[in-house]
């Protein structure tokens, strides 16, 4: 006859439940408190995305005449719109002012007048990494709105948007540029970077606020009574420790 023990079907079923339940999304488990940086991350990487490649800054100067030699205007253009990888020049309406049509393209960079040097391509891979680390850090806060997170990893989140914060303040080293810094040319803050500052603005407000507080998760609802159960965040009961 054999003798060998068989787990009890309410053992194996609170087993189930216990392990099943660790990995149980609800709404909110940490309160509400998660909902300000995960917004703050997003609302940062937006920012970051709304410029269109050539709006980065104004830039005026001699160098503005060597790099438009090949427009078919008959009139100087008295500035540019210049971003990472193009610019945009502007258009002389009928009343005598400067407009820029953005319906027009972007044109890219005469390498006869135009230096992409070493400041250029800091800038770029630091614009770069803060998109990477900033969008990827504040789709992680998200499903700190349906999953409970450990302190440890609420840490990690934080140590991504503070990457992204700081990364995107790296990427200003663009106005260091030789373009930027000729004999009378000048680089002026313009719609793509005060949208980077808008963002650095909002991943560093993000990442205060996370490591400022660690929102303890509440206890989850007993679903046969609809009330709270009393106990933490489940775990995971191993067979020994309920023989124990």
């Amino acid at each position: 006859m054999d003798h060998q023990q068989h787990p009890q079907p309410q053992q194996q079923r609170g087993e189930a439940s216990s392990s099943s339940s660790s990995f149980s999304c609800r709404l909110l488990p940490h309160g509400g408190y998660t909902l300000i940086p995960a917004t703050l991350s997003t609302m940062a990487w937006v920012a970051s995305l709304a410029q269109d490649g050539c709006d980065y800054a104004k830039l005026t100067g001699p160098i503005v005449s060597e790099m438009t030699t090949s427009s078919s205007s008959s009139s100087s253009f008295p500035y540019l719109e210049v971003g990472f990888n193009a610019f945009r020049a502007p258009v002389l309406k009928s009343d005598g002012t400067w407009v820029v049509d953005y319906d027009s393209q972007c044109l890219q960079y005469d390498p006869l007048y135009v230096t992409m040097d070493n400041y250029w391509t800091a800038a770029k891979l630091a614009e770069f990494l803060s998109l990477v680390f900033g969008g990827g850090g504040a789709l992680f806060l998200w499903f700190s709105s349906c999953f409970v997170f450990s302190p440890a990893t609420w840490r990690w989140a934080g140590y991504e948007i503070a990457t992204a914060c700081v990364c995107q303040c790296a990427s200003f080293v663009w106005f260091r540029t030789a373009m930027c810094r000729g004999d009378g040319d000048r680089c002026m803050l313009f719609f793509g970077s005060r949208s980077d500052i808008a963002a650095a603005v909002f991943w560093f407000v993000s990442a205060a606020a996370i490591f400022a507080r660690y929102p303890t998760p509440g206890a989850p609802k007993d679903p046969s009574s609809g009330t709270r159960s009393g106990r933490g965040a489940p775990e995971v009961v191993s067979a020994r420790d309920e023989e124990e």
